[in-house]
């Protein structure tokens, strides 16, 4: 039951990282760690951006993949080829993140071990 809640959790957050203008093959914790990785170099306008949503997300799945939780997904996944996404894209990016990180972060915190 447990890999079947993750499969379905890594689906819905693939289907997330679609609807904001991703590739639907990856994460958002992927797509997130690849661009705050890269932002420097290909865009230095939205390096706060993406690293401001990697800090967010980090604290968010702190609990159970302890720092750096983008990054990690990133190398994990690093075979994707990731999608910026245009503003609006980038809009529903962080509405994603704002509405969901708050809910699974309070979650992950009062059941911690449990998911480990």
């Amino acid at each position: 039951m447990k890999k079947y809640a993750g499969n379905l959790m890594v689906a819905l957050d693939q289907l997330g990282n679609a609807l904001a203008g991703g590739n639907p093959d990856s994460t958002i914790s992927a797509r997130i760690g690849y661009f705050s990785e890269i932002a420097e170099s290909v865009d230095p306008i939205l390096a706060p951006f993406w690293k401001l949503l990697r800090a967010a997300v980090d604290f968010t799945f702190y609990p159970i993949d302890g720092p750096g939780h983008c990054v990690k997904a990133y190398h994990n996944d690093s075979g994707e080829r990731f999608r910026q996404g245009s503003d609006l894209a980038r809009g529903v990016l962080t509405g994603l993140v704002l509405i969901f990180c708050p809910v699974i972060g309070v979650i992950l915190r009062l059941i911690p071990g449990k998911l480990k």
